[in-house]
């Protein structure tokens, strides 16, 4: 990085969605690529020096949780003649890929015309592809070819982010993105376009195995496919996505589960295409314009419960007026093919307010708590040097990339509003003060005030006593923006606490208390007990993945939690069986989801209890919901849409 150009260039941040969004701080720990020799004006290849990039972003700093530094793109145009990926001196995979540009409208990454190896439609090479490490066992357990492809479930930390990706003319072959993650990935304030007659699939995500991940305001224009999702597993969320101009479907899935909000199609092909029986589309808020009169917009051969969609023709007329009460009509209902399903005619309620944008203000209202003694990667206890950085006046304090250790808990004062990890963990120290207490939040949010974002930061606490990463007793809006909690609890919001905000966040229990609103967006969260345990709030989710035999929900009296799109990954027989999701007596619960078993004797027996009770005995509850009340996906269930408890409107 060049310190030269920080503070002038910090002042840019402030119209993009994130930090990393313009140049960063000299000591941020992300990698330029203009360090390791790419140009970036359209006319040198740069394919050489991006990976140099990527191969110099590898740290030790952590197993699970970002084991790279992110590798950043400043303005420019970067001609590139092979894929972008990341392996390592032996040629093994490799996960954790963060690849960031300043923004999408200054950034390009370009394919120039005919390409070699990027000609041919029936061998399709991408332009970027994110894989998966190989955490231990064969490298094809499970049917997955690591070896060739890359694939697996530790694709840990990857990210494609503020870029747009330039596919010339002449490259039928081209993927924009061949995009592997699990647990927090995303993609994120992307454009990828192909032109005319160009392009194979925009964003692929069909290897062993996606999910869960997030795409976030990503637009594809032209290409044959725009999106294309493939696997049982893990589960896919989808918000303020565009696609447009592709010739054979806009959007397919085959066999996954994708939860959807405000997704608009604009096509003359097919829009959406669900194959098989074992694929579930949830979708809120879906747009499509069809450029044509022909009122057939989507081929369901699976699951599809969709609420608020608008489908037109060329001719400006609605398909509803064309096909009235039907699939083809974008009537709101759970549909298995074309089947209403009746039964499952359940919707959600909740209102979703938007999610307070991140704080950006000029470079002289940062600090880095560097700047305050707390030394990276040294095993040094940071804990009074960050503490200084937040009394410090700053608006933003961020972290530069590495792992710090503290032994107490750190305030963050109302004037902090925002705090960016850059990639960082936290993690307390055996030597820890008596007033950290397992209860007691790594961070603590106590105060009134402006909305705070904390992101980019892993809570990891592996091996250690159990500890809480968040409190979040203030008044104060809070917003979780990739934050992963491994070996704690991801966050306890009080009585007291504010709204509470979480986008692609991992991997902690939440506990939440209080009348104020919580709003998630791919939402992961594994191991045993009760995953979240939600006292009298209005919960929205959108996109929930859980895994282990576990309560995944727990609502009590005045709860009103709402799961629009999710999967339940069980994979082991449990010691003592449990129902998945708990509504007591005068809470309400609303779900649509679907359940993957591994194994015979791990699906859950009881899907909805007012009580802890998961075995049989259950069904002599008038309110429980059953394994058998439910249709079967392989050894386990789907749930097209069921609500349980009182209606939204008697709160």
């Amino acid at each position: 990085m060049h310190a030269k150009s920080t503070v002038a260039a910090l002042v840019l941040v402030c119209a993009c969605p994130w930090l990393l969004g313009a140049v960063l701080p000299a000591d941020s720990g992300a990698v330029n690529v203009r360090d390791h020799g790419a140009k970036g004006d359209g006319k040198a290849d740069d394919t050489a020096a991006i990976l140099a990039a990527i191969a110099a972003a590898r740290t030790d700093q952590g197993k699970f949780f970002w084991p790279s530094r992110v590798v950043y793109f400043p303005a420019g145009t970067y001609r590139v003649t092979d894929s972008l990926m990341k392996r390592d001196e032996n040629g093994r995979y490799l996960a954790s890929m963060a690849l960031v540009g300043e923004s999408a409208d200054t950034v390009r990454i370009r394919l120039d015309e005919a390409t070699a190896g990027f000609t041919d439609a029936k061998a399709p090479k991408p332009v970027i592809y994110t894989t998966s490490m190989l955490l231990g066992g064969a490298s094809g357990a499970g049917g997955k070819d690591y070896t060739g492809k890359g694939e697996g479930n530790d694709a840990y930390g990857n990210y494609v982010e503020d870029l747009t990706i330039d596919i010339g003319p002449g490259n039928p072959g081209a993927v924009g993105i061949d995009f592997l993650a699990n647990n927090s990935g995303a993609i994120r304030h992307v454009r990828i376009m192909a032109a005319a007659g160009s392009g194979r699939t925009g964003i692929s995500m069909e290897r062993k195995w996606p999910g869960p991940l997030l795409l976030s305001d990503v637009k594809v224009q032209g290409f044959a496919v725009g999106i294309s999702v493939s696997q049982r597993e893990y589960g896919l969320t989808m918000e303020g996505v565009a696609l447009s101009g592709q010739s054979e479907v806009a959007l397919r899935n085959n066999g996954n589960a994708l939860a959807l909000r405000n997704v608009r199609i604009e096509t003359g092909a097919l829009a959406l295409q669900n194959m098989g029986p074992d694929g579930l589309v949830v979708s809120d808020q879906l747009v499509v314009q069809l450029a044509r009169n022909d009122a057939t917009w989507v081929d369901n051969r699976g699951y599809l419960t969709m609420k608020g969609t608008r489908v037109t023709l060329v001719s400006g007329e609605s398909v509803a007026e064309k096909a009235g009460g039907s699939l083809q009509s974008a009537t709101d209902g759970a549909y298995f093919g074309n089947l209403r399903l009746a039964k499952f005619d359940a919707f959600w309620k909740l209102a979703t307010p938007p999610t307070p944008a991140a704080w950006t203000p000029e470079a002289k209202r940062w600090a880095s708590v560097e700047r305050f003694g707390a030394k990276a990667d040294s095993g040094e206890d940071a804990t009074e040097a960050i503490r200084a950085a937040m009394q410090s006046g700053a608006e933003v304090v961020y972290l530069p990339s590495g792992r710090y250790v503290i032994s107490d808990v750190i305030d963050v004062p109302a004037k902090v509003r925002r705090i960016v990890g850059m990639y960082s963990s936290v993690t307390v120290s055996r030597r820890r003060a008596p007033t950290l207490k397992g209860e007691t939040g790594m961070f603590r949010v106590a105060t009134a005030g402006s909305p705070l974002t904390i992101e980019r930061i892993a809570l990891d606490n592996i091996g250690m006593p159990s500890q809480l990463g968040i409190e979040h007793s203030g008044a104060r809006s809070l917003v979780l923006q990739d934050v992963l909690a491994a070996g704690t609890g991801l966050v306890s919001r009080m009585p007291s606490g504010g709204p509470l905000f979480l986008e692609n966040t991992c991997c902690g229990p939440m506990v939440l208390a209080g009348r104020n609103g919580v709003w998630a967006r791919q939402f992961n969260t594994e191991g045993q007990g009760v995953r979240i345990f939600n006292d009298g709030a209005p919960l929205s989710i959108l996109g929930f993945k859980t895994e282990q035999n576990n309560t995944a929900i727990q609502n009590t009296a005045g709860a009103n939690t709402e799961v629009i799109g999710g999967l339940l990954y069980m994979i082991h027989p449990p010691a003592v069986a449990r129902p998945a999701f708990i509504n007591a007596s005068g809470a309400r619960f609303y779900a649509v989801y679907v359940e993957t078993v591994q194994r015979e004797g791990a699906s859950y027996r009881v899907h909805v209890s007012p009580s802890d009770d998961g075995t049989e005995s259950a069904k002599q509850l008038s309110s429980a919901v059953m394994a058998e009340d439910l249709p079967t996906r392989g050894r386990g269930r789907v749930v097209p849409g069921l609500e349980v408890g009182l209606p939204a409107n008697s709160k």
